[in-house]
């Protein structure tokens, strides 16, 4: 195979943090303060071998462990259960264990709906995690009937962390772990100080994946590993958040992120949302169209009418070592056809992947980089400091960055 290295400028040393965190720097873990651990199923009755829904009872447990003085911890042992909007609340540890199999449990309407939820009735939490015990549980949304289904949500969440899951997809609409907003007392909030670790996530859409981050505040994602889709989607697109101009990822860092079969491996792009610092160090990506994804901002015509500008994320902004290695069925969309070289052109296919938006066709470059103009905010360009960037077994692109400038829309001689 053909080997390809490009390394673009050097580390950037910014006032922010460099490229050294810990865990504690972003999520206080509290679990060993706890004033009672209490079990699902001998405490709490659940019978873990049928197939009723269990929301009830784990929901009973949580509201007992908040209103104790130092909370509480839950553990769910292995077996069968099924969960649906549960509202994990301050000071509460639900530990799962690795043999333990979770499915949502549908609303009794057809709407969006989760399991897990993180202040997203806007109420403040703070000190709460969802972790695995001896490794990851798992999550099955693989045979929903409503595809509108969410792992996590987060809107007002603090000191928060997430850690452990397995959740096999099947195309679901939305990615398992999402983090938006929410409006209290007539202001806008969003979660801050938290790990999201150990996470992966198989067959998933073009569009979602396992992470996708709309509003955010000092938060660490390490090991995550994707499917199909993208892995981290640092992506503000929600339109009634960019309406009102709030939210966005501000001090975001990420470790070791892989995706294979999917669209990326990460994704930055702030649609019409001012964001802040991101810094990645390690992406890895197999047969999927770009290892990392770093779009300009811009606004719809909508937003052009509200006198919105393009948004971005801070000129500081780190991305290192990352490495792509070639495939030929990877989730491509329409819109990056013209990214692909001429002669890789007829190995795009013509029937669509089950998604129903992307195509099987070749991987594309290791970075995208739609951002690169001079760091031109007004338009919706930023800088971002790239380095050590590796691609593997590329045979039609040569290059391992490609911008705006490597379009090709036509290949007529």
């Amino acid at each position: 195979m053909k080997k390809l290295i490009v390394t673009l400028g050097a580390l950037l040393v910014s006032t922010g943090l460099t490229f050294a965190q810990k865990e504690s720097d972003f999520y206080k873990d509290k679990i060993k303060q706890v004033s009672k651990t209490v079990d699902l199923v001998k405490d709490y009755k659940v019978n873990n071998k049928d197939h009723k829904d269990d929301s009830d009872q784990l929901q009973k447990a949580i509201d007992d462990m908040t209103a104790l003085k130092n909370g509480g911890r839950i553990n769910i042992t292995a077996g069968t259960y099924y969960f649906g909007s549960i509202e994990v609340k301050s000071n509460v540890h639900i530990v799962i264990s690795k043999d333990a199999v979770i499915y949502p449990t549908p609303p009794e309407k057809d709407k969006n709906y989760g399991i897990f939820d993180f202040g997203t009735k806007g109420n403040y939490v703070e000190n709460l995690s969802v972790r695995g015990d001896k490794g990851q549980y798992t999550v099955d949304v693989s045979k929903v009937a409503n595809k509108r289904v969410r792992v996590f949500s987060m809107n007002n969440a603090h000191n928060f962390l997430i850690a452990d899951m397995n959740c096999i997809d099947d195309n679901t609409k939305f990615s398992s772990i999402t983090m938006g907003y929410a409006k209290v007392n007539g202001k806008f909030v969003m979660s801050d100080n938290g790990v999201v670790k150990n996470c992966r996530t198989e067959k998933a859409h073009y569009g979602y994946g396992l992470v996708q981050s709309q509003a955010l505040k000092n938060v660490f994602f390490k090991d995550l590993w994707g499917d199909g889709g993208v892995t981290l989607r640092l992506e503000t697109g929600l339109k009634k958040m960019n309406n009102v101009q709030t939210g966005g990822n501000h001090d975001i860092y990420a470790k070791n992120i892989y995706c294979q079969n999917g669209n990326a491996g990460v994704m930055i792009s702030p649609h019409a949302i001012r964001n802040g610092h991101v810094e990645v160090d390690g992406v890895e990506t197999v047969n999927t169209g770009f290892a990392l994804r770093i779009d300009k901002g811009y606004t719809s015509k909508e937003q052009k009418k509200l006198k919105l500008q393009p948004g971005y994320y801070a000129n500081t902004s780190i991305v290192k070592n990352v490495k792509a290695t070639y495939g030929k069925n990877a989730q491509v969309k329409p819109k990056h056809f013209k990214y692909i070289t001429c002669d890789a052109k007829p190995l795009i296919h013509s029937k669509a992947h089950p998604d129903g938006e992307s195509y099987p066709a070749p991987a594309v470059a290791a970075i995208l980089y739609r951002a690169d103009g001079n760091a031109d905010n007004a338009n919706g360009y930023y800088k971002v400091k790239i380095s050590n960037v590796e691609a593997i077994g590329f045979p039609h692109q040569k290059k391992a960055v490609i911008n705006e400038s490597d379009e090709v829309e036509n290949c007529e001689q």
